[in-house]
Protein backbone atom coordinates (compact mmCIF):
# COMPACT_ATOMS: atom_id res chain seq x y z
CA UNK A 1 0.00 0.00 0.00
CA UNK A 2 1.20 3.28 -0.89
CA UNK A 3 3.12 5.73 1.74
CA UNK A 4 -0.13 7.92 0.67
CA UNK A 5 -2.71 5.66 2.31
CA UNK A 6 -1.11 7.14 6.05
CA UNK A 7 -1.07 10.96 6.42
CA UNK A 8 0.20 10.66 9.79
CA UNK A 9 3.62 8.87 9.24
CA UNK A 10 4.16 12.36 7.33
CA UNK A 11 5.67 15.41 8.79
CA UNK A 12 3.04 18.18 9.50
CA UNK A 13 2.72 21.12 7.18
CA UNK A 14 3.64 23.68 10.33
CA UNK A 15 5.96 21.68 11.90
CA UNK A 16 9.68 23.44 12.38
CA UNK A 17 11.65 23.15 9.35
CA UNK A 18 14.48 21.25 9.57
CA UNK A 19 18.05 23.32 7.63
CA UNK A 20 19.42 21.17 5.23
CA UNK A 21 22.54 23.69 5.44
CA UNK A 22 21.63 25.15 1.81
CA UNK A 23 19.98 28.37 1.77
CA UNK A 24 17.78 28.15 -1.13
CA UNK A 25 16.76 24.29 -0.50
CA UNK A 26 15.75 25.23 3.06
CA UNK A 27 13.67 28.52 1.47
CA UNK A 28 11.92 26.45 -1.75
CA UNK A 29 11.11 23.44 1.72
CA UNK A 30 8.64 26.42 2.93
CA UNK A 31 5.15 26.23 3.23
CA UNK A 32 4.70 29.54 3.52
CA UNK A 33 7.15 31.14 0.88
CA UNK A 34 5.62 27.82 -1.63
CA UNK A 35 2.03 29.32 -1.16
CA UNK A 36 2.69 33.35 -1.14
CA UNK A 37 4.86 32.64 -3.93
CA UNK A 38 2.76 30.17 -6.01
CA UNK A 39 -0.58 33.45 -5.34
CA UNK A 40 1.84 36.08 -6.31
CA UNK A 41 2.82 34.69 -9.66
CA UNK A 42 -0.63 35.36 -10.28
CA UNK A 43 0.24 38.83 -10.47
CA UNK A 44 2.16 38.98 -13.78
CA UNK A 45 0.72 36.20 -14.83
CA UNK A 46 -2.09 38.20 -15.29
CA UNK A 47 -0.85 41.16 -16.64
CA UNK A 48 1.02 39.18 -19.14
CA UNK A 49 -2.27 37.27 -20.64
CA UNK A 50 -4.18 40.44 -20.39
CA UNK A 51 -1.44 41.91 -23.22
CA UNK A 52 -1.54 38.68 -24.89
CA UNK A 53 -4.51 36.80 -25.92
CA UNK A 54 -2.00 34.21 -27.35
CA UNK A 55 -0.30 33.28 -23.65
CA UNK A 56 -3.74 33.38 -22.34
CA UNK A 57 -4.94 30.80 -24.92
CA UNK A 58 -2.10 29.20 -24.21
CA UNK A 59 -2.07 29.67 -20.52
CA UNK A 60 -5.86 28.14 -20.92
CA UNK A 61 -4.36 24.91 -22.96
CA UNK A 62 -1.57 23.78 -20.86
CA UNK A 63 -4.10 23.51 -17.81
CA UNK A 64 -6.42 21.52 -19.57
CA UNK A 65 -3.43 19.74 -20.78
CA UNK A 66 -2.49 19.21 -16.91
CA UNK A 67 -6.05 18.04 -16.25
CA UNK A 68 -6.22 15.75 -18.63
CA UNK A 69 -2.82 14.27 -18.14
CA UNK A 70 -3.62 14.10 -14.59
CA UNK A 71 -6.83 12.46 -15.13
CA UNK A 72 -5.56 9.52 -17.44
CA UNK A 73 -3.06 9.13 -14.88
CA UNK A 74 -5.73 8.11 -12.58
CA UNK A 75 -4.37 11.28 -10.08
CA UNK A 76 -7.51 12.24 -8.45
CA UNK A 77 -6.06 15.16 -6.28
CA UNK A 78 -4.04 16.68 -9.47
CA UNK A 79 -8.01 16.14 -11.20
CA UNK A 80 -9.45 18.12 -8.18
CA UNK A 81 -6.81 21.21 -8.48
CA UNK A 82 -7.06 21.27 -12.07
CA UNK A 83 -10.81 21.51 -12.34
CA UNK A 84 -10.99 23.63 -9.71
CA UNK A 85 -7.95 26.48 -11.17
CA UNK A 86 -10.14 26.05 -14.69
CA UNK A 87 -13.34 27.09 -12.87
CA UNK A 88 -11.63 30.14 -11.18
CA UNK A 89 -9.96 30.89 -14.61
CA UNK A 90 -12.70 31.59 -16.54
CA UNK A 91 -13.29 34.98 -15.60
CA UNK A 92 -9.07 35.71 -16.10
CA UNK A 93 -9.31 34.26 -19.59
CA UNK A 94 -12.43 36.11 -20.96
CA UNK A 95 -10.96 39.30 -19.52
CA UNK A 96 -7.76 38.93 -21.35
CA UNK A 97 -9.74 37.51 -24.31
CA UNK A 98 -8.53 33.74 -24.71
CA UNK A 99 -9.20 32.35 -28.20
CA UNK A 100 -11.32 29.94 -26.75
CA UNK A 101 -15.27 29.19 -26.78
CA UNK A 102 -17.03 31.46 -24.20
CA UNK A 103 -17.81 28.18 -22.33
CA UNK A 104 -14.56 27.17 -22.34
CA UNK A 105 -14.05 26.46 -18.80
CA UNK A 106 -17.11 24.58 -18.28
CA UNK A 107 -16.75 22.26 -21.04
CA UNK A 108 -13.08 21.41 -20.15
CA UNK A 109 -14.25 20.67 -16.53
CA UNK A 110 -16.72 18.27 -18.30
CA UNK A 111 -13.83 16.53 -20.36
CA UNK A 112 -11.60 16.18 -17.34
CA UNK A 113 -13.95 14.52 -15.05
CA UNK A 114 -15.17 12.62 -17.77
CA UNK A 115 -11.83 11.08 -18.41
CA UNK A 116 -10.97 10.74 -14.97
CA UNK A 117 -14.53 8.99 -14.30
CA UNK A 118 -13.53 6.34 -16.97
CA UNK A 119 -10.34 5.69 -15.57
CA UNK A 120 -10.94 5.45 -11.84
CA UNK A 121 -14.02 3.55 -12.62
CA UNK A 122 -11.60 0.23 -12.16
CA UNK A 123 -9.85 1.39 -9.18
CA UNK A 124 -11.03 -0.64 -5.86
CA UNK A 125 -14.41 0.60 -4.32
CA UNK A 126 -14.91 3.80 -6.62
CA UNK A 127 -17.55 2.31 -8.08
CA UNK A 128 -19.20 2.21 -5.19
CA UNK A 129 -18.40 5.05 -4.02
CA UNK A 130 -19.98 6.93 -7.06
CA UNK A 131 -23.77 8.50 -6.35
CA UNK A 132 -25.76 8.71 -9.96
CA UNK A 133 -28.93 9.22 -8.40
CA UNK A 134 -28.59 12.64 -8.12
CA UNK A 135 -26.59 13.76 -11.00
CA UNK A 136 -28.84 11.72 -13.56
CA UNK A 137 -32.36 12.68 -12.21
CA UNK A 138 -30.97 16.46 -12.53
CA UNK A 139 -30.01 15.90 -16.34
CA UNK A 140 -33.15 13.72 -16.81
CA UNK A 141 -35.18 16.62 -15.47
CA UNK A 142 -33.75 19.12 -17.70
CA UNK A 143 -34.14 17.09 -21.07
CA UNK A 144 -37.93 17.85 -21.65
CA UNK A 145 -36.66 21.59 -22.04
CA UNK A 146 -33.99 20.85 -24.48
CA UNK A 147 -36.43 19.04 -26.37
CA UNK A 148 -39.26 21.63 -26.37
CA UNK A 149 -36.23 24.38 -27.81
CA UNK A 150 -35.05 22.01 -30.72
CA UNK A 151 -38.82 21.56 -32.25
CA UNK A 152 -38.92 24.78 -31.67
CA UNK A 153 -36.23 26.96 -33.54
CA UNK A 154 -34.52 23.53 -34.82
CA UNK A 155 -31.01 22.16 -33.60
CA UNK A 156 -28.99 24.17 -35.57
CA UNK A 157 -29.96 27.57 -33.83
CA UNK A 158 -30.45 25.63 -30.25
CA UNK A 159 -26.95 24.76 -30.03
CA UNK A 160 -25.64 27.96 -28.51
CA UNK A 161 -28.68 28.78 -26.67
CA UNK A 162 -28.51 25.42 -24.75
CA UNK A 163 -24.74 25.67 -24.36
CA UNK A 164 -25.66 29.23 -22.80
CA UNK A 165 -27.97 28.18 -20.57
CA UNK A 166 -27.23 24.37 -19.27
CA UNK A 167 -23.88 23.78 -19.65
CA UNK A 168 -23.63 25.06 -16.07
CA UNK A 169 -26.09 22.45 -15.13
CA UNK A 170 -23.69 19.81 -17.54
CA UNK A 171 -20.81 20.87 -15.38
CA UNK A 172 -22.71 20.09 -12.08
CA UNK A 173 -23.38 16.55 -13.16
CA UNK A 174 -20.46 15.41 -13.84
CA UNK A 175 -18.89 17.17 -10.58
CA UNK A 176 -21.26 16.08 -8.85
CA UNK A 177 -20.15 12.20 -10.21
CA UNK A 178 -17.02 12.71 -9.49
CA UNK A 179 -17.07 14.77 -6.47
CA UNK A 180 -20.31 13.83 -4.31
CA UNK A 181 -19.01 12.19 -1.07
CA UNK A 182 -15.76 12.15 -1.98
CA UNK A 183 -13.53 11.65 0.76
CA UNK A 184 -10.98 14.46 1.02
CA UNK A 185 -8.23 15.11 3.81
CA UNK A 186 -7.01 17.93 5.02
CA UNK A 187 -4.01 18.59 2.89
CA UNK A 188 -6.20 18.40 -0.45
CA UNK A 189 -8.43 20.72 0.92
CA UNK A 190 -5.97 23.53 1.40
CA UNK A 191 -4.04 22.79 -2.28
CA UNK A 192 -7.85 22.97 -3.41
CA UNK A 193 -8.62 26.31 -1.67
CA UNK A 194 -4.85 27.25 -3.05
CA UNK A 195 -6.02 26.66 -6.57
CA UNK A 196 -9.56 28.61 -6.50
CA UNK A 197 -7.84 31.39 -4.72
CA UNK A 198 -4.66 31.89 -7.36
CA UNK A 199 -6.97 32.92 -10.39
CA UNK A 200 -8.92 35.54 -8.42
CA UNK A 201 -5.85 36.69 -6.95
CA UNK A 202 -4.75 37.72 -10.80
CA UNK A 203 -8.22 39.22 -11.89
CA UNK A 204 -8.39 41.24 -9.02
CA UNK A 205 -5.01 42.81 -9.57
CA UNK A 206 -5.86 43.86 -13.19
CA UNK A 207 -8.93 45.35 -11.75
CA UNK A 208 -6.73 47.25 -9.13
CA UNK A 209 -4.42 47.91 -12.32
CA UNK A 210 -6.97 49.59 -14.74
CA UNK A 211 -8.55 51.26 -11.04
CA UNK A 212 -4.79 53.01 -10.67
CA UNK A 213 -4.47 53.80 -14.41
CA UNK A 214 -7.84 55.65 -14.79
CA UNK A 215 -8.05 57.71 -12.07
CA UNK A 216 -8.04 61.25 -14.05
CA UNK A 217 -11.28 59.82 -15.97
CA UNK A 218 -12.94 57.59 -13.60
CA UNK A 219 -16.29 58.53 -12.63
CA UNK A 220 -18.99 56.29 -10.10
CA UNK A 221 -22.43 56.67 -10.81
CA UNK A 222 -24.93 54.89 -9.04
CA UNK A 223 -24.31 51.84 -11.59
CA UNK A 224 -21.66 49.36 -11.79
CA UNK A 225 -18.14 49.92 -13.15
CA UNK A 226 -16.50 48.19 -15.39
CA UNK A 227 -13.27 50.30 -14.79
CA UNK A 228 -12.88 48.89 -11.51
CA UNK A 229 -13.79 45.56 -12.28
CA UNK A 230 -10.93 45.54 -15.00
CA UNK A 231 -12.75 46.37 -17.74
CA UNK A 232 -14.56 43.72 -17.71
CA UNK A 233 -18.38 42.83 -16.57
CA UNK A 234 -18.56 43.70 -13.08
CA UNK A 235 -21.38 41.19 -11.61
CA UNK A 236 -19.26 38.42 -12.89
CA UNK A 237 -15.77 39.72 -11.49
CA UNK A 238 -17.55 40.78 -7.99
CA UNK A 239 -18.45 37.28 -7.53
CA UNK A 240 -14.98 35.84 -8.20
CA UNK A 241 -13.75 38.36 -5.83
CA UNK A 242 -16.25 37.20 -3.31
CA UNK A 243 -15.47 33.33 -3.63
CA UNK A 244 -11.74 33.99 -3.65
CA UNK A 245 -12.45 36.11 -0.48
CA UNK A 246 -14.37 33.08 1.50
CA UNK A 247 -11.58 31.03 0.01
CA UNK A 248 -8.98 32.93 1.85
CA UNK A 249 -10.85 33.15 4.98
CA UNK A 250 -11.75 29.12 4.69
CA UNK A 251 -8.10 29.21 4.35
CA UNK A 252 -6.73 31.07 7.42
CA UNK A 253 -9.07 28.94 9.51
CA UNK A 254 -7.94 25.48 8.33
CA UNK A 255 -4.19 25.93 8.05
CA UNK A 256 -2.24 25.25 11.47
CA UNK A 257 0.61 27.27 12.37
CA UNK A 258 1.35 28.27 9.00
CA UNK A 259 1.17 31.93 10.12
CA UNK A 260 2.72 33.46 7.05
CA UNK A 261 0.50 32.09 4.49
CA UNK A 262 -2.41 32.69 7.04
CA UNK A 263 -1.37 36.53 7.05
CA UNK A 264 -1.03 36.80 3.42
CA UNK A 265 -4.18 34.56 3.07
CA UNK A 266 -6.27 37.39 5.32
CA UNK A 267 -4.63 40.21 3.89
CA UNK A 268 -5.83 38.96 0.20
CA UNK A 269 -9.18 38.55 1.11
CA UNK A 270 -9.02 42.03 2.22
CA UNK A 271 -7.75 43.32 -0.98
CA UNK A 272 -10.19 41.34 -3.19
CA UNK A 273 -13.36 42.20 -0.66
CA UNK A 274 -11.83 46.90 -1.14
CA UNK A 275 -11.74 45.65 -4.66
CA UNK A 276 -15.16 43.81 -5.08
CA UNK A 277 -16.71 46.58 -3.32
CA UNK A 278 -15.25 49.05 -5.53
CA UNK A 279 -17.16 47.05 -8.86
CA UNK A 280 -20.14 48.90 -7.14
CA UNK A 281 -21.67 45.30 -8.18
CA UNK A 282 -23.82 44.32 -5.01
CA UNK A 283 -24.31 40.21 -5.44
CA UNK A 284 -20.97 39.06 -5.08
CA UNK A 285 -20.21 41.01 -1.92
CA UNK A 286 -23.97 39.86 -0.25
CA UNK A 287 -22.82 36.20 -1.29
CA UNK A 288 -19.86 36.50 0.21
CA UNK A 289 -21.13 37.33 3.34
CA UNK A 290 -24.14 35.11 3.69
CA UNK A 291 -21.38 32.42 2.99
CA UNK A 292 -19.22 33.18 5.23
CA UNK A 293 -21.78 33.79 8.12
CA UNK A 294 -22.90 29.78 7.11
CA UNK A 295 -19.37 28.93 7.64
CA UNK A 296 -18.46 30.62 10.91
CA UNK A 297 -22.16 29.74 12.45
CA UNK A 298 -20.96 26.22 11.82
CA UNK A 299 -16.96 26.20 12.99
CA UNK A 300 -18.26 27.51 16.21
CA UNK A 301 -18.81 23.88 17.82
CA UNK A 302 -14.75 23.49 17.22
CA UNK A 303 -12.85 25.44 19.99
CA UNK A 304 -9.84 25.99 18.01
CA UNK A 305 -11.34 27.20 14.96
CA UNK A 306 -14.06 29.19 16.60
CA UNK A 307 -11.35 31.16 18.10
CA UNK A 308 -9.32 31.68 14.79
CA UNK A 309 -12.51 32.40 12.99
CA UNK A 310 -13.88 35.08 15.51
CA UNK A 311 -10.55 36.94 15.67
CA UNK A 312 -10.86 36.60 11.89
CA UNK A 313 -13.98 38.64 11.99
CA UNK A 314 -12.86 40.90 13.88
CA UNK A 315 -9.51 41.98 12.53
CA UNK A 316 -11.55 42.15 9.33
CA UNK A 317 -14.53 43.94 10.79
CA UNK A 318 -12.04 46.76 12.35
CA UNK A 319 -10.09 46.85 9.51
CA UNK A 320 -13.06 47.64 7.39
CA UNK A 321 -15.17 49.83 9.27
CA UNK A 322 -12.47 51.62 10.90
CA UNK A 323 -9.88 51.64 7.52
CA UNK A 324 -10.93 50.37 4.55
CA UNK A 325 -14.25 51.33 3.78
CA UNK A 326 -14.46 54.75 4.86
CA UNK A 327 -11.40 55.72 2.56
CA UNK A 328 -13.12 53.99 -0.02
CA UNK A 329 -16.53 55.91 -0.02
CA UNK A 330 -14.38 59.08 0.42
CA UNK A 331 -12.79 57.95 -3.00
CA UNK A 332 -15.74 57.77 -4.48
CA UNK A 333 -17.36 60.93 -3.53
CA UNK A 334 -20.02 58.90 -1.29
CA UNK A 335 -21.48 57.05 -4.12
CA UNK A 336 -20.14 53.91 -2.68
CA UNK A 337 -22.49 54.30 0.76
CA UNK A 338 -25.67 55.11 -1.98
CA UNK A 339 -24.87 52.36 -4.09
CA UNK A 340 -24.99 49.79 -1.21
CA UNK A 341 -28.09 51.44 0.31
CA UNK A 342 -30.23 51.05 -3.11
CA UNK A 343 -32.59 48.79 -2.94
CA UNK A 344 -33.63 48.28 -6.66
CA UNK A 345 -32.69 45.33 -8.05
CA UNK A 346 -31.40 46.63 -11.73
CA UNK A 347 -34.01 44.82 -13.80
CA UNK A 348 -33.52 41.21 -12.12
CA UNK A 349 -37.08 41.43 -10.10
CA UNK A 350 -39.26 42.32 -13.30
CA UNK A 351 -37.15 39.83 -14.95
CA UNK A 352 -38.25 36.84 -12.34
CA UNK A 353 -41.99 38.23 -12.20
CA UNK A 354 -41.90 37.75 -15.81
CA UNK A 355 -40.20 34.45 -15.87
CA UNK A 356 -42.82 33.34 -12.92
CA UNK A 357 -45.67 34.25 -15.43
CA UNK A 358 -44.47 32.18 -18.01
CA UNK A 359 -44.50 29.11 -15.40
CA UNK A 360 -48.20 29.95 -14.95
CA UNK A 361 -48.80 29.88 -18.52
CA UNK A 362 -47.01 26.82 -18.91
CA UNK A 363 -46.68 24.90 -16.09
CA UNK A 364 -45.65 21.41 -17.68
CA UNK A 365 -42.84 21.51 -19.82
CA UNK A 366 -42.16 25.85 -19.47
CA UNK A 367 -41.27 27.82 -22.64
CA UNK A 368 -38.07 25.89 -23.62
CA UNK A 369 -34.87 26.55 -22.95
CA UNK A 370 -33.27 29.90 -23.40
CA UNK A 371 -37.05 31.01 -24.62
CA UNK A 372 -37.75 33.34 -21.31
CA UNK A 373 -36.31 36.90 -23.00
CA UNK A 374 -38.27 36.30 -26.15
CA UNK A 375 -41.85 35.61 -23.62
CA UNK A 376 -40.46 38.65 -21.68
CA UNK A 377 -40.81 40.60 -24.75
CA UNK A 378 -43.89 39.04 -26.29
CA UNK A 379 -45.84 39.65 -22.53
CA UNK A 380 -43.65 42.95 -20.85
CA UNK A 381 -42.54 44.64 -24.17
CA UNK A 382 -39.00 44.84 -23.05
CA UNK A 383 -36.65 41.89 -23.42
CA UNK A 384 -35.23 40.96 -20.44
CA UNK A 385 -32.83 38.54 -19.72
CA UNK A 386 -32.90 36.37 -16.58
CA UNK A 387 -30.64 36.56 -13.84
CA UNK A 388 -32.67 34.50 -11.88
CA UNK A 389 -31.91 30.56 -12.04
CA UNK A 390 -34.30 29.49 -10.52
CA UNK A 391 -37.04 31.33 -11.95
CA UNK A 392 -35.66 30.55 -15.32
CA UNK A 393 -35.90 26.89 -14.39
CA UNK A 394 -39.45 27.82 -13.98
CA UNK A 395 -40.30 29.64 -16.88
CA UNK A 396 -38.23 27.14 -19.20
CA UNK A 397 -38.61 23.88 -18.15
CA UNK A 398 -42.25 23.74 -15.90
CA UNK A 399 -42.78 21.44 -13.70
CA UNK A 400 -39.20 19.27 -14.94
CA UNK A 401 -38.00 23.17 -13.70
CA UNK A 402 -39.50 22.62 -10.28
CA UNK A 403 -37.70 18.79 -10.00
CA UNK A 404 -34.12 19.84 -10.66
CA UNK A 405 -34.21 22.97 -8.23
CA UNK A 406 -35.85 20.00 -5.65
CA UNK A 407 -32.99 17.50 -6.69
CA UNK A 408 -30.43 20.27 -6.32
CA UNK A 409 -31.76 20.98 -2.74
CA UNK A 410 -31.65 17.36 -1.85
CA UNK A 411 -28.31 17.02 -3.06
CA UNK A 412 -27.18 19.55 -0.73
CA UNK A 413 -29.00 18.83 1.98
CA UNK A 414 -27.94 14.88 1.92
CA UNK A 415 -24.18 16.14 1.73
CA UNK A 416 -24.82 18.71 4.20
CA UNK A 417 -26.14 15.67 7.01
CA UNK A 418 -23.13 13.18 5.78
CA UNK A 419 -20.50 15.74 7.10
CA UNK A 420 -19.55 15.61 10.41
CA UNK A 421 -20.49 19.09 12.61
CA UNK A 422 -17.40 21.34 12.79
CA UNK A 423 -14.82 22.61 9.71
CA UNK A 424 -16.45 19.70 7.26
CA UNK A 425 -20.18 20.85 7.72
CA UNK A 426 -19.23 24.57 7.63
CA UNK A 427 -17.30 23.55 4.51
CA UNK A 428 -20.50 22.21 2.83
CA UNK A 429 -22.72 25.18 3.88
CA UNK A 430 -20.15 27.76 3.32
CA UNK A 431 -20.10 26.52 -0.65
CA UNK A 432 -24.12 25.60 -0.58
CA UNK A 433 -25.06 29.17 0.20
CA UNK A 434 -22.71 31.20 -1.62
CA UNK A 435 -23.43 28.54 -5.15
CA UNK A 436 -27.17 28.65 -4.62
CA UNK A 437 -27.14 32.78 -3.68
CA UNK A 438 -25.27 33.48 -6.49
CA UNK A 439 -27.75 31.75 -8.79
CA UNK A 440 -30.50 34.13 -7.19
CA UNK A 441 -28.78 37.21 -8.99
CA UNK A 442 -25.97 36.17 -11.75
CA UNK A 443 -27.81 32.49 -12.63
CA UNK A 444 -25.46 30.06 -14.40
CA UNK A 445 -22.91 32.55 -15.87
CA UNK A 446 -19.57 31.12 -14.14
CA UNK A 447 -18.36 27.83 -13.74
CA UNK A 448 -17.22 28.41 -10.28
CA UNK A 449 -20.71 28.15 -9.80
CA UNK A 450 -20.84 24.62 -11.04
CA UNK A 451 -17.87 24.17 -9.08
CA UNK A 452 -19.09 25.82 -5.62
CA UNK A 453 -21.54 23.56 -5.86
CA UNK A 454 -19.96 20.81 -6.11
CA UNK A 455 -17.41 21.11 -3.66
CA UNK A 456 -20.76 21.33 -1.13
CA UNK A 457 -21.21 17.52 -2.17
CA UNK A 458 -17.88 16.93 -0.89
CA UNK A 459 -17.03 14.22 2.40
CA UNK A 460 -14.44 16.59 4.18
CA UNK A 461 -12.17 14.66 6.14
CA UNK A 462 -10.66 17.43 8.31
CA UNK A 463 -10.89 16.06 11.34
CA UNK A 464 -10.89 18.63 14.40
CA UNK A 465 -8.33 21.63 14.59
CA UNK A 466 -7.76 20.86 17.94
CA UNK A 467 -6.31 17.30 17.84
CA UNK A 468 -4.97 17.53 14.58
CA UNK A 469 -2.51 20.45 16.00
CA UNK A 470 -2.15 18.98 18.94
CA UNK A 471 -0.72 15.34 17.84
CA UNK A 472 0.62 17.02 14.06
CA UNK A 473 -1.82 14.63 12.35
CA UNK A 474 -3.78 14.89 8.89
CA UNK A 475 -2.20 18.85 8.60
CA UNK A 476 0.23 17.54 5.99
CA UNK A 477 0.36 19.77 3.23
CA UNK A 478 2.01 19.18 0.38
CA UNK A 479 0.72 19.21 -3.83
CA UNK A 480 2.59 16.46 -4.67
CA UNK A 481 1.96 13.90 -1.67
CA UNK A 482 -0.94 11.08 -2.70
CA UNK A 483 -0.86 11.43 -6.50
CA UNK A 484 1.12 8.50 -7.86
CA UNK A 485 -2.33 6.90 -7.75
CA UNK A 486 -4.61 6.72 -4.92
CA UNK A 487 -4.89 3.34 -3.48
CA UNK A 488 -8.64 3.73 -2.64
CA UNK A 489 -11.07 6.21 -3.01
CA UNK A 490 -9.81 8.68 -0.59
CA UNK A 491 -8.15 12.03 -2.13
Amino acid sequence: MSQSTYPERRPAADAPLILTGNPARDLANSFNVRVIAFLLLHLPLAMAVEFSPWLSTAHATVVLLYGLRAALLGRSRKVIYAVTYIAAAEVLWRMSRAHTPWEYSKYAVILIVLVALVVEWRKPGVARRIRTAGPVLLLMALLPGIALVIMKVGSAEARDTLSFNLSGHLAIVMLGLYLWARPIRRDATIWTLLALIAPVAGITFLAIYYTATSLDSLVFLGASNWTTSGSYGPNQVSDMMGLGALSCLILFVLIPRAHGARVFSLLLALVMLAQGVLTFSRGGMYSFLLATAAFGLHIMTTPRARRRFLALVAVCTIGLSIGIYPFLDDFTGGALSQRFSDLDSTGRMEAALGDWQAFVDNPLAGVGVGQSEDYHQQTMGIPLATHTEFTRLLAEHGLFGVLSIAVMIWMLLKSYLMNQPGPGRAMTAAFAVWSMSIMVHSAMRLAAISLAFSLALVWWQLGSPDTADAEGRDTHVSETAGTAGDPGPET
